[in-house]
């Protein structure tokens, strides 16, 4: 969760404009922010976490808790189909194939206790208002990477799983970056969030690599992020650089609160001797 917030406000400043031809570019400046893909996280994360506990299911708490954050921040950047949807009382879901299913998905990954209830947690976090097949692909997709992260598997095995289930994996970064531009489409910035998480070497660099291949670099670095953290853990000196930034009080309890019951608890399986299972 922490590394698709920490993706989002470091990618926010470069949407629609070209990073440096390097690596090397500032992660936070003045005017970084947190966009919608950090407030949509937070209310998947409180909803699931309010779903969890009740065990009255998900579908209610994730559209009551979607509408209430996204109203708290209407100004984060939404687009104008989704802004419609969460502004309206009640409505359904519209058929969006956008990449904003995928880049909220990530505490699905962490709640989860096995690679089907993540996969079957990440359909539900989409459907509410993205159900276009496209949508839900990459939400499974991205929400299984990051369960296998924790899982201890290797770069190898995940991508393997990836590209057998969800998508073909074939291009590497420097084929992609050339021809790249602006997309919000699922299909076309998935999987290539998920191929900077793979040629990714530790958690900064792989989003330093999902702003650099430029395009929607907020959420290709929230995607590539929350994959990374499950693998590598997310240094706590990014995070302390990027908490200023994170919305309020309620919002940073979430956070929290999430970390104490589903991440801080179980541990991370980056650590340092990692699982060789095969998937």
């Amino acid at each position: 969760m922490k590394g698709a917030i920490i993706g989002d406000i470091a990618g926010s400043i470069y949407e629609f404009d070209e990073t440096a031809e390097s690596l090397d570019f500032p992660l936070f400046v003045k005017n970084s922010r947190f966009t919608d893909d950090t407030v949509t996280t937070v209310a998947v994360a409180a909803a699931l976490m309010e779903g969890k506990a009740s065990c009255c299911g998900y579908i209610e708490p994730l559209r009551r808790q979607l509408r209430y954050w996204c109203r708290k921040y209407p100004d984060a950047g939404f687009g104008g189909l989704f802004r419609r949807w969460f502004l309206a009382d009640e409505a359904p879901a519209y058929g969006s194939y956008g990449n904003g299913a995928a880049m909220r998905v990530s505490p699905a990954g962490w709640i989860a206790d096995t690679l089907e209830e993540a996969q079957a947690l990440a359909e539900l976090t989409a459907v509410v208002s993205h159900d276009h097949p496209q949508a839900i692909k990459g939400a499974i997709a991205v929400a299984s990477a990051i369960f296998l992260a924790r899982q201890g598997k290797e770069k190898e095995a995940i991508a393997a799983y990836l590209w057998s289930h969800f998508y073909d994996l074939s291009r590497t970064l420097a084929q992609i970056r050339p021809s790249y531009g602006f997309t919000c489409t699922t299909d076309d910035s998935v999987p290539e969030a998920i191929e900077c998480f793979l040629e990714g070497t530790d958690y900064e660099d792989t989003i330093r690599k999902a702003i650099w291949l430029n395009g929607d670099t907020d959420t290709q670095a929230a995607i590539a992020g929350s994959i990374a953290e499950a693998y590598y853990g997310v240094p706590d000196a990014l995070w302390q650089q990027a908490l200023p930034y994170v919305g309020d009080e309620e919002m940073k309890g979430v956070i929290r609160q999430f970390y104490e019951n589903y991440i801080g608890s179980r541990g991370n399986s980056f650590d340092f001797n990692r699982d060789k299972q095969e998937i």
